[in-house]
């Protein structure tokens, strides 16, 4: 006796879908926990029938859920970014390592929400179970979750520079995923030899302030600080904090952070590469083209001969401007390593008994070719307990 099975494609594809359904299900809800790599981007799971937060889960169950950071030196990040389970006798609880036998690290979480649910491992595996009885059922959770290690390198000792290229690198605030150091004074420049950079914050926790008053990172457009190439400012917690992507416009970016020296956060992750420059797609190189070229070139200079000097005018303003912006007394010099020091700067005033500054102090020049003013009443710096409160007009 002898059978044949006849079926077409799209059959074979809706079964093997429909297997791979009803065995995810089974693995992690049936005595078989499922085990999820994490790895440097930020992926997500949900209790069994979430739809997106309009689903309802079964009754009964029993769902364990292994989170691998693939690497010992690496620890897992999870976040509950929704949930609503229902308290009458459902529960999610999470446990350090790759059984329920570990440490808990939050226990019988159940109602609704997702404030302040950041879960750090302490090694390399986390897991996660959800059980529910037979009555009262709801919406289940949707869970968030990375690997993370710390990669702030020597950036909060002193001012490091990174080369980026094409394949992704990593930097993270200091002591990360643990709290950010308090007190903390970072600097990273991400310069390329040739292209541009591309900057990816991938995960941001930092404490909240007015203007980013407290603790902040810093984007800048360069290798230096100016406020006129700020380009982010970041200082919110996760998952509201800001993530994006940004483009320098020359060959270098400049991160900053800060912490003051209370109250701190699991901090942030970034992503940068090197972006190609792209090349041109209509050179010029026939002589016709070059032959009008000329024309066009003696056009122009008989131009600019006659606005020439008015151009100029309007240059010498523009740069005049732009170095003033750069070098006010706001920010001082434009290079941040004579700016902002590290620890502290050689060119320090030291005020007198009554806290007035020696009024002899006269203009000079450093060695790097920088003027240093005496402070007047007309502007100096307000110092009350040693701290700077920024500059009085």
């Amino acid at each position: 006796m002898s059978f044949s099975l006849n079926y077409s494609k799209c059959e074979i594809i809706v079964g093997l879908f429909l297997l791979n359904l009803f065995g995810y299900v089974f693995s992690q809800c049936s005595g078989s926990a499922q085990t999820l790599t994490a790895g440097q981007s930020i992926q997500y799971f949900t209790s069994p029938d979430y739809n997106n937060g309009a689903g309802t889960y079964s009754s009964n169950l029993d769902c364990q859920w292994i989170i691998d950071s693939n690497d010992a030196s690496y620890k897992v990040i999870l976040y509950l970014k929704n949930y609503n389970v229902a308290c009458s006798g459902d529960n999610i609880n999470i446990f350090d390592g790759n059984t329920v036998s570990g440490t808990a690290l939050k226990s019988n979480i159940c109602g609704s929400g997702a404030s302040d649910k950041i879960v750090t491992s302490t090694g390399q595996y986390m897991t996660l179970r959800f059980t529910s009885d037979a009555v009262n059922q709801s919406v289940g959770f949707e869970a968030a979750y990375f690997s993370a290690t710390d990669l702030s390198g020597t950036g909060c000792t002193s001012e490091q520079t990174m080369t980026p290229t094409t394949s992704p690198q990593y930097v993270t605030s200091p002591s990360f995923p643990s709290l950010y150091d308090v007190s903390s004074n970072c600097r990273w420049v991400l310069t390329v030899p040739a292209g541009r950079v591309q900057v990816e914050i991938i995960y941001s926790d930092i404490e909240t302030s007015a203007n980013c008053a407290f603790d902040s990172l810093e984007i800048y457009d360069g290798d230096y600080v100016c406020e006129n190439t700020k380009i982010a400012a970041v200082c919110s917690r996760y998952p509201s904090g800001i993530t994006g992507t940004y483009l320098s416009n020359g060959t270098s970016f400049l991160l900053k952070f800060k912490s003051d020296g209370s109250v701190s956060f699991t901090g942030y992750l970034i992503k940068f590469i090197q972006v190609e420059e792209a090349v041109s797609s209509n050179p010029l190189t026939s002589s016709d083209e070059n032959g009008g070229n000329f024309d066009q070139l003696m056009l122009g200079i008989g131009i600019g001969c006659a606005c020439g000097a008015t151009a100029t005018l309007i240059l010498v303003f523009i740069v005049s401007f732009f170095k003033s912006k750069c070098r006010s007394p706001k920010i001082a010099s434009p290079r941040v390593k004579t700016v902002e020091p590290m620890n502290g700067g050689p060119h320090m005033r030291t005020p007198s008994v009554n806290g007035s500054v020696d009024s002899s102090d006269s203009i000079s020049h450093s060695r790097n070719g920088f003027i240093r003013r005496p402070l007047t009443t007309s502007r100096r710096s307000s110092m009350i307990d040693g701290k700077s409160h920024g500059f009085l007009p």
